[in-house]
């Protein structure tokens, strides 16, 4: 199969690493888990990149950064109907980063030649598992069955069932119904941020510092949130173009706290939410 870009004519132009890199295959998502790091629970607008999207997406920054792992997620990613087109293009232009599919599993179903695909491409598959509620719970063990049968059919696939809810935790307030930033020291909040490496791939060929800040705009928009000057920081954000100079891109890379990581909780909080699969009142 053939991709729109060409990456024949890269150049020798030295690679700058980091940590990883994210692409989100769809905004949206199927399940409703309250505080999570994308926004996913609110259903925030956005389409789904198309294989020519990704590629201009992926050209910008694929003959200059070379990170250790790529992720493919969401929003849900299964969502995407050309999911595995946008896998074979992720290695087509990240051949030496370890590649990610991050899923809830819930529509695995519809792709029964995934694990081909993930073997071929040497892409590991990560089901997260959102949640605890007894009806969740027993939707959640079908997804389980099919990974095990794909796990016995092909032993050569990487697979991993992620216990996400173990980890889960508050990265917002809740006032009168909507999401509050915290009043946090910029480092303490880095000190403990679970996306402190997570540098998102936004439309338009932008890089983001973590999930938080690169779908801000979205989530004010779906909440109307643009009176609320607590969130002024995240406003103020400027993502990195690919005309960034490798100076420019380094200390992008390479810089820890920000302003704006002050918006974010100093302290682990844990957070249970309720059942993932029903929308709920924020809590």
């Amino acid at each position: 199969m053939s991709f729109p870009g060409d990456l024949s004519n890269q150049g020798d132009q030295a690679m700058i690493e980091l940590p990883a890199l994210e692409y989100h295959l769809a905004h949206g998502c199927n399940l409703s888990c309250q505080q999570c790091s994308h926004y996913s629970n609110f259903h925030v607008a956005g389409a789904m990149p198309t294989i020519e999207d990704a590629d201009a997406n992926y050209a910008n920054w694929s003959h200059r950064l070379k990170p250790r792992r790529f992720a493919l997620l969401g929003g849900e990613p299964l969502l995407n109907p050309q999911l595995i087109q946008h896998i074979r293009l992720a290695r087509q232009h990240w051949p030496d980063s370890n590649l990610m599919l991050v899923t809830n599993g819930f529509f695995l179903y519809r792709f029964p030649d995934l694990p081909a695909v993930l073997a071929k491409t040497n892409c590991r598959l990560e089901v997260s598992q959102h949640g605890t509620h007894a009806d969740y719970v027993k939707r959640f063990r079908e997804v389980r069955h099919l990974v095990w049968r794909w796990r016995e059919k092909h032993p050569e696939i990487q697979i991993k069932i992620r216990q996400s809810h173990r980890g889960w935790m508050r990265q917002y307030n809740v006032e009168n119904g909507k999401p509050m930033p915290f009043d946090s020291k910029p480092n303490a909040a880095f000190k403990v941020c679970m996306q402190k490496t997570c540098t998102q791939l936004v439309a338009g060929g932008v890089l983001a510092k973590c999930p938080a800040l690169a779908y801000f705009a979205q989530l004010e928009s779906k909440l109307k949130l643009q009176t609320l000057p607590q969130w002024q920081l995240f406003r103020d954000y400027k993502a990195i173009t690919a005309n960034a100079t490798d100076d420019e891109l380094r200390t992008f890379i390479e810089t820890k706290a920000i302003p704006q990581c002050g918006l974010c909780p100093s302290r682990c909080t844990k957070f249970v939410h309720p059942n993932p699969l029903q929308r709920s009142a924020l809590k």
